[in-house]
């Protein structure tokens, strides 16, 4: 009878923590925008974010990006994917507090000693039971990288957080640089419960015509159309560039 109580005191403390949640989850959503699910999504693309294909890591803030280090043959197989796809790297895109999306992310195949500490699992269409992108889950509390994170949403969700990162080709860097650069200038006085103007902002500063200029898929097309690639080749890495 002992372990029934404590099985059922246990399942209600669960309940009222989930039910707490909640409460701080519709507190969020009256303070942001009705529109905020768009607003994440056109704040994504600015990374280059395709709804159907992205797939966007989740880690518990202070563990992104901490893994084991390499040896032996995995070593060689990242050195040899790396030179020859010409590498690709990992952008944090922003933050959120909010313990729910624990429960969203479809949890990594590797074993834990493969992965950083802090991955938790990652955001993807073809992975989601309800087939929903990832902009469409993310909790609303999610905010862009370099802006602040409101200490009231901090309070009540009282979570260390968690970091939302993408996956994009190394050579994006340098318009990832940029793109940084302008989202660290916005964020000294953008308010993240508010409209998020700043995306057309940083558009109309000619950022978006940049990413498009040295698109590496357009590169890539171009390379094929003067045959300095093979059809083969070229198919080969476009599927690495929309991975």
């Amino acid at each position: 009878m002992r372990l029934m109580a404590l099985s059922d005191d246990k399942k209600k403390r669960k309940g009222l923590a989930a039910s707490a949640i909640t409460e701080v989850e519709r507190i969020v959503s009256d303070q942001v925008p009705p529109n905020r699910q768009h607003e994440i999504l056109e704040y994504l693309k600015l990374f280059g974010y395709k709804p159907d294909r992205t797939i966007i890591q989740v880690h518990i803030a202070g563990f992104f990006n901490k893994k084991r280090t390499a040896t032996g043959r995995e070593a060689e197989k990242r050195q040899a994917t790396a030179k020859r796809y010409g590498g690709t790297t990992f952008v944090i895109v922003g933050r959120t507090h909010d313990p729910a999306i624990m429960d969203l992310v479809a949890k990594p195949k590797k074993k834990p000693e493969q992965t950083s500490p802090g991955y938790i699992g990652y955001l993807w269409k073809n992975k989601d039971p309800e087939n929903r992108a990832p902009h469409e889950v993310i909790p609303l509390d999610f905010t862009p990288v370099h802006l602040s994170y409101p200490q009231d949403w901090k309070d009540m969700f009282a979570t260390k957080g968690f970091m939302l990162a993408m996956h994009v080709p190394a050579s994006f860097a340098k318009n990832k640089s940029r793109l940084t650069r302008a989202l660290y200038r916005v964020g000294k006085t953008a308010d993240v419960k508010k409209q998020w103007n700043f995306i057309d902002e940083i558009r109309g500063s000619g950022y978006e015509q940049m990413q498009q200029a040295e698109d590496p898929l357009s590169i890539l097309k171009v390379r094929l159309a003067k045959g300095e690639i093979t059809k083969e080749y070229y198919e080969k890495l476009r599927q690495t560039l929309a991975a």
